[in-house]
């Protein structure tokens, strides 16, 4: 395995893994608890554990379409991890899976969470003041895609072709 793949099958399993992890914590320890719980401990007001369950994708839009959300998750992890063997500047190699870890953790709990398969609410559970909830999976979803259009930005795409 090249050391690209490498870099982002470990960068999308410790996504995953950490999505997984914080997101049974939260509903072991957040789940019914008072909403601002504990508020006054995470940094002031600025962070705090806050449980919900959010059938939709990010700032609870698409509540009525968690089916749809999750075929769409499955055609675009799809497309990334067909595309795996393309990837050739290791810059690349951490957005890359950094999103597919995302996409994954978000994928399982529309899957395997209540109300049912493929309409399962994702974990929510970390709150910053004026802002959705959001956890694990949502903030690689968004500092991958942020990163990788920084890198196009700057001129470089994920096949090694610098574009002028």
């Amino acid at each position: 395995m090249s050391n690209h793949r490498w870099a982002i099958f470990s960068t999308a399993l410790f996504v995953y893994l950490l999505d997984l992890i914080t997101k049974i914590w939260a509903v072991a320890t957040l789940e019914g608890k008072p909403a601002q719980y504990p508020a006054e401990n995470i940094l002031g007001r600025f962070l705090r554990w806050e449980f919900a369950r959010n059938p939709g994708a990010a700032f609870s839009s698409f509540t009525a379409a968690t089916f749809l959300l999750s075929i769409i998750s499955i055609a675009v992890l799809l497309y990334l991890f067909l595309k795996i063997s393309k990837v050739a500047v290791r810059a690349w190699s951490y957005p890359w899976g950094g999103l597919m870890g995302g996409i994954l953790g978000n994928l399982t709990d529309r899957i395997f969470r209540e109300p049912g398969i493929f309409q399962g609410h994702v974990i929510d559970w970390i709150g910053l003041p004026h802002w959705a909830l959001f956890n694990i999976a949502d903030s690689a979803i968004v500092l991958s895609v942020f990163a990788m259009a920084l890198l196009s930005w700057r001129g470089s795409n994920y096949r090694g072709v610098r574009d002028e």
